[in-house]
């Protein structure tokens, strides 16, 4: 076979390199990549990265093997390479580019969990420990303020403890998401059922729960305890972010037709009265961690993971999480 019939072989972008460090071939993958490479000419044309520049010289003269990351630029965003220089007879270097971009993603993302668990973990556990070294000195010998800590510690702990619930929640969920639940359950009476449990919340927040339903059941495969999550976060956050005596609308219809589903489905809507969101926050909302208000949000008792949680938990039923929202608006 022609070296040109092995690079066009090649299922990733790859190219041929002599030992005149002439660039010799190039798939139509690695033109997509490199641009117009310069054929016949010094390979440094096409390609300027000191570190592959480096690879392909050292291949040629040691004969071994090597694999470099080459970070490169693509509309503003960068993208990450395995480029594996190799000799594929004496004389022409094979010089091939795998893309890992989803992999370093994923490592960027386990990183900024980690940096943003122990944040969390941190914050609270700080306070404790403050609040604590006061109790042993200055407030040792004071009922009122060893009371008032007390609190505060019990507080901070409870805020600790709704994070781990949240992580392992979360985990679970990441865990069988791709496992689609098969229990025939009534969606109708899930949704009365959450709104019960949530009454007396509701209630000492001033808040009034308008469910608009079909008189029908409402019948569909899924998990009941899952959904139960789902509607329970949805209706706090409205409570918490939609500010207390003020109104809470949570609608279920059956769609037909619907293009996200491509299918027929039902929609559960649940609507505030609250300040509302930018629009430069929506498409963030469901990321871990991620929050408009901080201060705020762990005021109100918030993890920063319950839109992450209702996101996967929808997900796995095959659903959509839409949110809308404009200043003003709620």
């Amino acid at each position: 076979m022609t070296i040109d019939g092995i690079i066009n072989a090649i299922p990733l972008a790859a190219i041929a390199i002599n030992r005149d460090e002439h660039l010799i071939c190039a798939n139509e993958k690695a033109v997509k990549i490199l641009g117009s490479p310069m054929l016949n000419n010094h390979f440094i044309h096409s390609i300027r990265y000191p570190d592959i520049v480096e690879a392909i010289e050292n291949v040629f003269a040691t004969s071994q093997a090597q694999t470099v990351v080459w970070r490169a630029s693509r509309h503003s965003l960068d993208v990450f390479y395995d480029v594996t220089v190799s000799l594929i007879d004496h004389d022409i270097a094979l010089v091939s580019f795998e893309d890992r971009t989803a992999f370093e993603q994923g490592r960027q993302v386990r990183r900024d969990f980690v940096t943003n668990v122990s944040h969390e973990l941190k914050t609270p556990l700080t306070s404790i420990i403050g609040f604590l070294e006061t109790l042993e000195t200055v407030a040792k010998d004071d009922p009122e303020a060893r009371t008032r800590f007390l609190q505060m510690m019990k507080q901070e702990a409870y805020r600790m403890n709704r994070l781990v619930s949240d992580l392992l929640s979360l985990n679970h969920i990441e865990n069988n998401v791709h496992t689609r639940p098969t229990d025939l359950i009534d969606l109708t009476a899930i949704l009365r059922l959450t709104l019960e449990n949530l009454g007396p919340v509701l209630a000492r927040n001033g808040n009034e729960a308008l469910f608009d339903a079909p008189t029908k059941s409402v019948m569909i495969q899924g998990d009941a305890d899952q959904l139960r999550q789902v509607f329970s976060n949805l209706i706090e956050n409205a409570m918490k972010y939609g500010g207390p005596d003020k109104a809470i609308k949570i609608s279920l219809g059956e769609i037909m037709n619907q293009p996200l589903l491509r299918a027929d489905g039902v929609a559960v809507d649940v609507t505030d009265t609250g300040p509302g969101i930018s629009h430069v926050h929506l498409a963030r909302l469901t990321e871990r961690f991620y929050r408009i208000d901080s201060h705020r949000s762990r005021q109100v008792g918030g993890t920063g993971l319950g839109l992450s949680i209702v996101k996967h938990i929808i997900t796995r039923h095959r659903g959509r999480l839409s949110i809308k929202s404009e200043i003003g608006q709620g």
